[in-house]
């Protein structure tokens, strides 16, 4: 399952309070800090400690950008965000976001380094709360990747966003929910492009309607670039990531209203597909849990999610939302695997102040069709789950 629809649109709008703390700010040079911390309590379903047994995960980001004023009409920026080691699910202190660039106000901006691509631009729209968890999670592009040079423009209502990808070995790329990938995200990647469109409404029926569409492809890397065959072991061996041959991702979304007040109304429809190669010492040949499967075909995706939220004056918001995806995993000699997965995402979040909040969300379970999960330890696609927390932002 190489892309399954994300969850719980608009989540991270209620939830995440995007502060940042300026250090310095004179003659148009802007040093600024940020970060979060938080503290949630996982029902057992997801899998965070033992063998289904609930569990409180911890964890932290920090983050710390500028800004220089180089002419009238030009701004040199940068950034980096790091996971940091929280000694729950993250031993170590992982770079997420990391650009230099440059902005050109109103005409845009040009970054490059790692971040997520123009398909995330829908999504973020839409975004899921990605630690809670009480969803079917983003299989793609969940994480942030290194490689890119991407140019925006955010002005007058229209958004566009135009980005090309470069080679990189173990990229984050996909996240296999079907257990296909010993390693989850680490791919070899050899080019790639994308591109986004949107444009919000400021008055339609009294309130703002936007609409927005993204696609993404990723080439990947052929031959000794990503296969190299081992004397010792007498086998291929992919030093560089998974092999694929490409990889295509496309998305549109629309909505209706304000993120943090009144009525929100909100839509998503998603499609990926990720083609391995034909030959035989370059296709994937995993197991499932211990468990040999055939050499992947193709893995294909494709779903549909609704939201209904609202927010309240006090700091207290809801969302309800219902969402289906249908996931196939052909192998090479044209058998199938399929999964249906529906489910029902509800958040209740109370914003204390503009740094702290709380929440509780639960995802049901509404009628999945997992006949391979039986292989999977990761039950939070296709069970009841639930999680609280608090989080501090600054």
């Amino acid at each position: 399952m190489i892309k399954s629809v994300p969850v719980t649109l608009l989540a991270a709008a209620f939830i995440s309070c995007v502060n940042a703390a300026s250090v310095y700010d004179k003659d148009g040079n802007i040093l600024y800090l940020d970060g979060r911390v938080q503290s949630v309590l996982y029902s057992g379903n997801h899998n965070k400690a033992g063998e289904n047994d609930s569990s409180i995960q911890n964890s932290g980001r920090f983050g710390i950008g500028g800004k220089s004023q180089l002419n009238d009409w030009i701004s040199a920026t940068a950034y980096t965000q790091w996971d940091v080691a929280d000694d729950s699910s993250n031993n170590d202190f992982k770079a997420r976001e990391q650009y230099v660039g440059a902005d050109f106000g109103v005409y845009g901006k040009v970054i490059t380094g790692r971040m997520r691509d123009s398909t995330y631009y829908v999504e973020s729209l839409t975004d899921r709360y990605e630690d809670a968890g009480a969803n079917v999670q983003s299989v793609y592009n969940s994480e942030y990747r290194g490689g890119q040079i991407l140019y925006v423009y955010d002005n007058y209502g229209m958004h566009a966003q135009f980005g090309l990808q470069t080679a990189q070995d173990k990229a984050k790329v996909a996240k296999s929910h079907l257990s296909y990938f010993d390693r989850e995200d680490s791919f070899a990647v050899d080019s790639g492009v994308n591109f986004a469109l949107g444009y919000t409404f400021d008055e339609i029926g009294g309130e703002p309607l936007s609409v927005r569409g993204g696609y993404s492809r990723l080439n990947g890397q052929k031959g000794n670039d990503v296969a190299l065959y081992s004397s010792t072991s007498a086998s291929w061996t992919h030093p560089n990531g998974e092999p694929f041959d490409s990889f295509d991702h496309a998305n549109f979304g629309i909505s209706w209203g304000e993120l943090d007040s009144g009525l929100y109304l909100a839509a998503l429809y998603d499609y990926s597909k990720m083609d391995f190669l034909d030959e035989d010492y370059q296709s994937i040949a995993r197991k499932v849990n211990g468990v040999a499967v055939s050499e992947l075909d193709y893995i294909e995706s494709q779903g549909f999610e609704l939201a209904v939220g609202y927010a309240f004056d006090n700091g207290l918001s809801t969302i309800l939302g219902y969402e289906v995806s249908y996931n196939k995993a052909r192998s090479n000699n044209s058998s199938y695997d399929r999964a249906k997965v529906r489910r029902i995402p509800v958040l209740v979040n109370y914003k204390l102040n503009s740094n702290f909040n709380v929440w509780g969300e639960v995802g049901i379970n509404a009628g999945s069709d997992r006949k391979f999960s039986e292989l999977k330890k990761d039950k939070k696609d296709y069970k009841n789950v639930f999680s609280f927390g608090a989080r501090y932002t600054f």
